[in-house]
């Protein structure tokens, strides 16, 4: 049976997919694969253009105390990096392999050179590829951004469309702020609608036989590849401003290649930033 009805839930999806850059013949496709007859997808199209935008009250301290800050403190496997300049956490086996392995394939689908956000920068900061799985609409990518949005406690709105990087033998992604620094164009270009970014949120999807490490140097901190492991860090301090110790290197591969899963979440979304149903969760 076609679904004729709008939920705000499918407004929110239709809004991300439209504003992470999906085209909207592919949202369309996207909506006609899960039901909506035409109707709903003009009334889902219509109010996701229309002036539906992000709240503009951003809590810096709550989301420095995102539901994940919380939970590692009696989780299993989710702890916290000693590191009193940052807040960085590392979860071994976040993601089971055969998940790994499936990302791994549809990253392959379709690789293009990594880029940085700013036009003028050395192209030899970053060399390797990048597949922006996020925009195809596929049902584990969407499983994934669910169950990334969950670990951390904030909705899956408050983020970009996740990516993924292949690092072969001698690139990398030389030290870098995953931030934007305010008052340059590149802030007024990317922060204009969505705000700063917060946490981000990556996933080794693959163990790398030699190096590959990422290093968050003014911490002293070096954590190397494990598949499944997830690194994740708050890009801000507790009163907004950006934390200048989170600048990070992902460090050459020696040997083999290096798959990596990057989530990166916002200050702005939709709608309630930590869902309740998201605390629940163990």
């Amino acid at each position: 049976m076609m679904k004729t009805t709008v939920s705000e839930e499918w407004l929110t999806y239709t809004w991300v997919r439209l504003r992470s850059g999906v085209e909207p013949h592919e949202v369309k496709r996207q909506l006609i694969q899960n039901g909506f007859d035409d109707q709903a997808i003009r009334s889902l199209m219509r109010d996701a253009y229309n002036g539906r935008r992000p709240i503009s009250d951003v809590d810096h301290a709550a989301l420095a105390r995102a539901p994940l800050t919380l939970r590692a403190k009696s989780h299993p496997q989710l702890r916290r990096i000693p590191a009193p300049k940052a807040q960085l956490y590392v979860w071994p086996n976040f993601l089971a392999p055969e998940t790994c392995d499936a990302l791994i394939a549809l990253t392959d689908e379709r690789l293009r050179a990594s880029t940085t956000t700013d036009a003028f920068a050395d192209p030899k900061i970053r060399t390797s590829r990048s597949s922006d799985i996020g925009t195809m609409g596929h049902n584990l990518v969407m499983q994934l951004d669910e169950l990334i949005a969950e670990a951390l406690g904030i909705h899956w709105s408050y983020s970009d469309a996740t990516q993924t990087q292949r690092y072969d033998v001698n690139q990398e992604y030389k030290a870098h702020y995953d931030y934007f620094t305010p008052g340059t164009r590149d802030y007024q270009v990317h922060c204009q609608f969505t705000g700063q970014r917060t946490w981000t949120f990556m996933i080794y999807l693959n163990d790398v036989e030699e190096g590959g490490g990422t290093r968050f140097r003014r911490l002293e901190k070096t954590i190397m590849p494990e598949k499944g492991k997830a690194v994740i860090w708050n890009n801000l301090n507790p009163d907004g401003s950006v934390n200048p110790y989170t600048i990070h290197h992902g460090m050459k591969v020696r040997s083999g290649a290096k798959y990596v899963i990057t989530k990166w979440f916002r200050e702005r979304g939709w709608g309630e930033m930590f869902p309740e149903d998201y605390s629940r969760i163990s």
